[in-house]
């Protein structure tokens, strides 16, 4: 039985990789989909105090942010919030520099008449321009603000030195020692949440092997179905288990396949370090090979068009991958999307994963994703073996 079996599954291994189709989506599209999904993930990274923002200001007369008082105060501000500041006026040689005030993302215009208006109690506005967005234009926002009402508290605690605003100068303001100190320390161990590359080529590569088994290995059962083969094995002296599991078994040859080059790829292009628990990670990803490949036999029996192969492969494969934080760290997403993910299998891999690479997780706390896809994948080969159709 076990050499009919393997008969089976190595004829249709070996099939199945005469498809051209199959191999450019086995070998090119996941470095692709690898180096665009990392590079985009990579910037939801959160940024490190160490690396500043750069920001162009435009002052409107040479030398305003040095000479005047009030303009050289927000400056030194900005630069408390981690600011790069690159100064213009309309005075430079614009055929000198690189790069001009137009080109950065960043900008903030110093007010004409700032020490004027200042002096006669006019409302100063400072304007401000950014091209980020989400957390990253909420934060400089904030700095922002922050640096502008800093100064505005330096101005009141010059007053109270001496009594008056006029003759304004920082520099004891800014020497004055902080009676107020924050100590900041962790309350735990640090997570650090996996960004770019060390999120997309465990996630990309969990949705490729759902993808090439339920496209690819579905479609190849239902042209079976169509086109008699199936009927023509039946008449064989194979034995209708032989056969499903030969079939079952030839699938989920070609998804190990997938897995071992995606990460093969992983390690030598994109320097993905796996763990130190590789044996459990190959465990669970050989898991999610087989009950996918399982669910390729189910939905290639079930299917009535080539049509409805592909589109159910497709949606079904984006749309998991997606919920269960294949594209981006399920970590950052809302709450609901974290708890949906409990309940996806996509989910259940990529929390194990992220558990034994990232997180310093050890084999007993991912038992539970284990048992749950041993149970999964026994229930699709279950519904394969009853469910299956030879036309």
């Amino acid at each position: 039985m076990l050499k009919n079996i393997l008969f089976i599954a190595k004829k249709d291994f070996h099939y199945s990789l005469k498809e051209k189709t199959l191999l450019i989506w086995m070998f090119i599209m996941p470095i692709v989909f690898f180096g665009f999904i990392g590079s985009t993930t990579g910037g939801f990274a959160p940024q490190s105090s160490e690396v500043k923002t750069n920001i162009a200001i435009w002052e409107y007369q040479k030398g305003v942010t040095e000479t005047n008082p009030l303009a050289k105060q927000i400056v030194y501000r900005l630069e408390q919030e981690n600011f790069n500041l690159v100064i213009f006026n309309r005075n430079q040689d614009e055929q000198e520099l690189k790069y001009h005030f137009r080109d950065y993302t960043r900008r903030l215009w110093i007010p004409e008449n700032l020490q004027q208006k200042f002096d006669s109690g006019e409302q100063i506005e400072i304007q401000y321009a950014s091209q980020a967005s989400g957390l990253t234009q909420n934060r400089d926002q904030f700095s922002i603000e922050k640096a502008l009402y800093q100064t505005l508290g330096d101005i009141l605690i010059f007053k109270k030195l001496n009594n008056s605003t006029d003759n304004l100068n920082f520099e004891e303001v800014n020497n004055l020692p902080k009676n107020i100190q924050l100590a900041v320390s962790s309350a735990g161990e640090k997570l650090n949440i996996p960004m770019g590359f060390n999120q997309a080529v465990p996630g990309i590569l969990v949705m490729f092997i759902m993808m090439i088994a339920l496209s690819s290995g579905a479609l190849g059962i239902f042209l079976e179905r169509k086109s008699g083969i199936l009927k023509r094995l039946a008449a064989t002296p194979l034995t209708r288990q032989e056969i499903i599991m030969g079939k079952w078994l030839g699938k989920w040859f070609i998804t190990i396949l997938q897995m071992i080059y995606g990460m093969i790829i992983g390690w030598l292009l994109f320097k993905i370090h796996w763990g130190n628990h590789l044996a459990a990670i190959v465990m669970i990803l050989l898991l999610w090979a087989a009950l996918n490949a399982a669910a390729s036999v189910l939905l290639g029996s079930y299917a009535t068009s080539e049509g409805q192969v592909s589109a159910i492969a497709t949606i079904s494969s984006l749309l998991l991958a997606a919920l269960g934080g294949c594209w981006w760290p399920i970590e950052i997403t809302p709450q609901w999307m974290q708890n949906l993910a409990n309940f996806l299998p996509t989910g259940w891999v990529m929390d194990a994963l992220h558990k034994l690479m990232y997180f310093g997780g050890h084999l007993s706390e991912v038992t539970l994703h284990i048992t749950a896809l041993v149970i999964l994948s026994t229930i699709a080969l279950s519904l394969a073996f009853s469910k299956f159709k030879f036309s």
